[in-house]
């Protein structure tokens, strides 16, 4: 029976301190006077500490030491903040001058702008859709999963061999090496049991797949070594094991599926549920795109005058395109 190994990270809560006003008597005018002095000092201060920030401005734009800083990633090495924090600086540097350069030469700015601005859009659009694509997400029922499968089935064949077994790296300084290949290579229910009650401290990778079918890249790509023919070495080989820089990697296939077999309901029930998900969010997207014309149309803002977008078809019959190739529809 595989057992699932976790490792929880605990998060360090942050304490608040409160403190009690000992004020019970109604504020006086002086209280009110000293409060206002305070503030407008921090104010003052607060600007102050505002430009003590700033590194350097251009043409009025500013960098700010947190601006570079929250750029850099926690925990980075010294030696490397400090050339990420120089990189950011002339990055900014050479997008400042060389942006007000260019301004002052481009002729057609107007251009550029209306890119920037269709950018623009399309960003908040992108992400409009993001966020309703999550909203509307709703999981496919497992009988449209089978449905889809038992009717595509023959098509759903393996790039890749599939295999069933069971893999650990550990390393070859580690004592105890030859009982655990051994119960590897056996693999039995009570040798499995063995191995993760008595050597999974020693484990560096570890994963037990007797009962789930895995692609076999993904245990290949685990292993320093080149795999010429997956089949031809899946078709003579049961039990493995190969040594690299101080670790031993050893496992053992109980099972497996050659190249271009049919993918096991199993295997391909997630790719299928993903790619009925994806059909339904461009479906559901199509149909907002179209009520939201209706919806212009209706209100008049969207102004039909020669291409009806919706029948996709031209209302001029008269119209002729520039480009001889180009198929059009005709409302007659």
């Amino acid at each position: 029976m595989k057992k699932i190994w976790s490792l929880n990270n605990t998060e360090r809560g942050m304490r608040k301190i409160f403190h009690r006003s000992r004020l019970s008597a109604p504020m006086s005018v002086c209280g009110l006077l000293l409060l206002t002095t305070i503030f407008l000092s921090c104010h003052e201060e607060k600007k102050e500490n505002q430009q003590e920030d700033v590194l350097f401005s251009i043409d009025g734009n500013s960098l700010s030491l947190s601006d570079v800083e929250s750029k850099i990633p926690v925990g980075i090495e010294p030696a490397d903040s400090a050339s990420l924090f120089d990189k950011i600086v002339d990055n900014w540097i050479e997008t400042a001058v060389l942006a007000k350069l260019a301004e002052s030469k481009l002729p057609d700015l107007e251009d550029i702008d209306s890119k920037v601005e269709a950018y623009r859009n399309r960003l908040i659009v992108a992400e409009y859709l993001r966020m309703m694509e999550e909203s509307q997400r709703q999981k496919v029922n497992s009988d449209s999963v089978r449905a889809y499968y038992d009717a595509h089935k023959k098509e759903l064949l393996t790039e890749s061999p599939l295999v069933k077994g069971i893999y650990m790296k550990v390393a070859s300084s580690s004592p105890g090496i030859e009982e655990i290949k051994n119960l590897i290579f056996r693999a039995t229910d009570d040798d499995i049991d063995q191995l993760e009650k008595n050597w999974m401290e020693t484990a560096l990778q570890y994963d037990y797949f007797g009962s789930t079918w895995i692609d076999w890249q993904t245990l290949a790509d685990q292993i320093p070594y080149r795999f010429y023919d997956p089949d031809a070495f899946l078709q003579s080989t049961d039990n493995f094991e190969t040594t690299y820089n101080g670790s031993t990697y050893i496992f053992h296939i109980s099972d497996y599926l050659p190249t271009g077999s049919e993918q096991p309901y199993e295997f391909a029930a997630n790719e299928i549920s993903s790619m009925l998900e994806r059909s339904k969010i461009g479906s559901y997207e199509d149909a907002l795109v179209r009520s939201l014309v209706e919806k212009a149309i209706k209100e008049d803002r969207f102004v039909i005058v020669n291409y009806d977008p919706l029948k996709r078809s031209f209302i001029n019959k008269s119209i002729k395109t520039t480009n001889k190739d180009t198929k059009i529809n005709e409302e007659i």
